[in-house]
This record gives structure tokens, C-alpha cells and sequence, in this order.
């Protein structure tokens, strides 16, 4: 039962500070069992370097690259970030442009009109370039889907799905792709439960978010690519299907989204 980590944070600090021999320990032994490729999400320019950096080393890895709305600056700084950026974007073990997005959780996370200034400038880059984006949505739906509306022409991955049913109909209908993380074990997404049956099977992929958002029964430990089997068995029982089925589906999906050949 081969699993595809679609997002995964392996240049976290926790893997080399928790963890006896770092993050290599444990990428050698995920790599060895069923986790047959991991994609690890840059949030920056230091971290875009990281992920290629790891990719470089795990023929199983690959990266993406971006800036998330966490690690935005000053608009002023938009022209020379996207300059490094290419760079990054035409390295071939990147392949999408991710994660960038809208986050408005933190009351001193930067103001909004920054963060869509951010964002349509790496879409803008997204359609240059040809790739597919990777988004990361917190608690900014509307706002994110009338950004997107704007660049019809790009496509890409909802990161750790966390909207409505009717948005996740809409961006299926234009050709993206929905990712669910460990949340759709925890007993308080009911609602989000709700929603993953409704992706088609054609459009659906797991992700850890590592090392956040460990699935039950590990929910608050340090999250892993070992524990999506929990995630995918609690997708195949919203499915109705079995675990196997799922996975195969899930793992068909992620390697045509990410442009991998096996």
C-alpha cells in the first residue's frame, strides 16, 4: 500500500532537535517501509533552498517552492523575492509553486492587503513560470477564492482542506486538486468529515503537514509521513471503499499533480 506525502515540513527545526540522528533517521526509515515520495513545502527563500537541498539528496523527494503568508515582508521586498524565486522554480526537482496563500488567524500576522499583494504576485509568477500553485487557506475563504478568480488560467492544490463543500465543488470544477490532512480524524470535524466524500476520487491526495496536525491517535505528538496511513483510512471509510482502493487512488492523483513518472 504505497502513500504519497503531497506536504511535508522536513527542514522543521523539530526533526533535528527532537529526534536522536534528525530528520535523516527518520526519512531513511519512512523511505524504506510503504511512504514511496515525499513533497516538502518551502515557506521562504531559506526554507525553498532547504527543500531542494533535501530533494537533492532522496531520489523519492521532491520540493516546492514559495512564500507563505507567515513569511511576507514588506511589499516593497515583492520584486526581488520573485527574482530568487525563479531561480528556485526552474530547479527540476520543484514542481509547484507553493505554499503561499492567505492566513487570517494571527492578530499580528501582516495586514491583509499585504498578504494579497504577496499572493498575486506568486500567482502572477505561478502563470510565467507554467506551474501549478499550492495554497494554504486559513480562515480567509472568501477573500482567497475571489483572488483566484482573477487568474482562471492557474490551477494547483488546496493544502490541508479546510472550507465548504460548494468551494471544494468549485475548484474541482476548475481542474484543482484537494488535499486532506490528519484533522479529518479528530472528533471535532465532523463538518470536514462530511466534506471529503464528496471529492471525486480523481481529485483527492493525503498530506501530513509535518510535524504539525498528527492524525488520532497521535493527535499533538509530532506528526510524521508514517502516520498517513490513519488519515487514508479515515478517508476510505468516508469513501466507503477500501483502505487499498483509496490509497491507489490518492497515490495515482499525486503523481500526475506533482508531474512524477515511476
Amino acid at each position: 500500500m504505497p502513500l504519497f506525502d503531497t506536504h511535508a515540513h522536513y527542514t522543521d527545526d523539530r526533526f533535528d532537535c527532537e529526534i536522536d540522528g534528525g530528520k535523516d533517521t527518520v526519512l531513511a526509515a519512512l523511505l524504506s517501509q510503504n511512504v514511496r515520495h515525499i513533497v516538502c513545502a518551502g515557506t521562504s527563500i531559506a526554507s525553498n533552498d532547504e527543500c531542494i537541498a533535501l530533494a537533492e539528496k532522496y531520489p523519492e523527494i521532491y520540493a516546492t517552492a514559495g512564500i507563505h503568508p507567515g513569511e511576507v515582508t514588506d511589499i516593497s521586498d515583492i520584486a526581488d523575492t520573485m527574482d530568487a524565486m525563479r531561480r528556485q522554480l526552474a530547479h527540476p526537482k520543484v514542481r509547484a509553486l507553493g505554499e503561499i496563500g492567505l492566513d487570517y488567524h494571527y492578530d499580528d500576522g501582516a495586514p491583509r492587503e499585504v498578504q494579497h499583494a504577496w499572493l498575486r504576485a506568486q500567482l502572477e509568477l505561478a502563470r510565467e513560470v507554467g506551474l501549478a500553485v499550492v495554497i494554504h487557506d486559513r480562515e480567509a475563504h472568501g477573500d482567497i477564492m475571489d483572488i483566484l478568480r482573477e487568474y482562471p488560467d492557474v490551477t494547483g492544490e488546496f493544502h490541508s482542506f479546510s472550507a465548504s463543500a460548494e468551494i471544494a465543488r468549485q475548484l474541482v470544477n476548475r481542474g484543482w486538486y484537494i488535499s486532506f490532512s490528519g484533522v479529518i480524524t479528530f472528533k471535532n470535524a465532523a463538518r470536514l468529515a462530511e466534506i471529503v466524500p464528496t471529492v471525486p476520487l480523481d481529485r483527492i491526495m493525503i498530506e501530513t503537514d509535518a510535524p504539525y496536525l498528527a492524525p488520532v491517535p497521535y493527535r499533538g505528538k509530532m506528526n510524521h509521513s508514517g502516520l498517513m496511513e490513519y488519515t487514508a483510512a479515515r478517508a476510505a471509510e468516508l469513501y466507503g471503499i477500501t483502505v487499498e482502493e483509496f490509497c491507489a487512488r490518492a497515490y495515482e492523483n499525486s503523481l500526475r499533480f506533482f508531474g512524477i513518472e515511476e
